[in-house]
């Protein structure tokens, strides 16, 4: 993995978060995971519109005036792989204002596909999430449910919150076929905002609908999105063998990837 950090309008290689910040303390952070295909940074102004919405909605600020470029010109030099940007709490006490850093970290990986069909499963135990859609550095909830899932034989876990809405899978949002026609969970159950869920909802039609586990365990089909894998199907859920389709990934790789 490589790692850099955004100071004084440049990207620093080698920096680590400082033990004192609060994202190292309490997990108070936001991030993104930006896609870099042959070169280039999928969706990279999306990504960091969303980074700036999440400070700003709990009233802080995080530095990034040439920060877009930056990383635009970073991604050219990088093999395939996934780029996380982090906007760190910053050092001080739990209640004084969002204004650490920004921190970047790369690893080479296969990203838009290639995985084949995943295996899910749906997580019993209640999952509450960041309002507003946004991604934190709490992720523990999602990575106990993903463990889980691996115990059992599975690659996935499908979220559901308090009220029994599904929300999202364990590592991506999530789209499911009922009766013919394919919805996602709102924002408003849980789940998150993310680029390529987006991207999907608007090239295919897909609204959203609050969905129940019940609704979510006779769907035909499904798929999980992120921006590392960008869409990838679900083969099977609870032991049921669900209908595939993999034209969903070979269209986000041909149009997103390649386009």
């Amino acid at each position: 993995m490589k790692t850099w950090c955004w100071a004084d309008g440049e990207l620093q290689g080698g920096v680590c978060v400082a033990p004192e910040d609060r994202a190292f303390r309490y997990g108070m952070s936001f991030f993104e995971t930006v896609a870099v295909f042959s070169g280039r940074a999928i969706f990279l102004v999306e990504h960091l519109r969303r980074l700036h919405g999440a400070v700003a909605s709990v009233d802080g600020h995080v530095a990034g005036d040439g920060l877009e470029r930056a990383v635009a010109e970073l991604a050219a030099g990088l093999e395939n792989g996934g780029l996380r940007i982090y906007a760190t709490a910053g050092s001080g006490a739990i209640g004084d204002r969002f204004s650490g850093g920004v921190y970047l970290l790369f690893e080479e990986a296969e990203t838009g596909g290639g995985l084949g069909a995943t295996r899910a499963m749906v997580w019993g135990a209640p999952y509450v999430s960041r309002p507003g859609g946004w991604k934190t550095g709490n992720y523990w909830t999602n990575v106990d449910a993903l463990m889980a899932a691996k115990g059992q034989g599975c690659d996935e876990a499908i979220l559901c919150n308090v009220a029994g809405e599904v929300v999202s899978a364990s590592m991506g949002n999530l789209f499911l076929c009922l009766d013919g026609r394919w919805v996602t969970p709102p924002l408003g159950s849980g789940a998150r905002d993310g680029v390529v869920r987006e991207w999907v909802m608007g090239r295919f039609g897909i609204k959203e609908s609050v969905l129940d586990v019940g609704e979510a365990g006779r769907c035909s089909a499904g798929f999980v999105t992120n921006s590392r894998v960008g869409i990838r199907v679900i083969g099977e859920l609870d032991g049921r063998a669900l209908r595939t389709e993999d034209e969903w990934t070979a269209i986000y790789r041909e149009e997103v990837l390649r386009g």
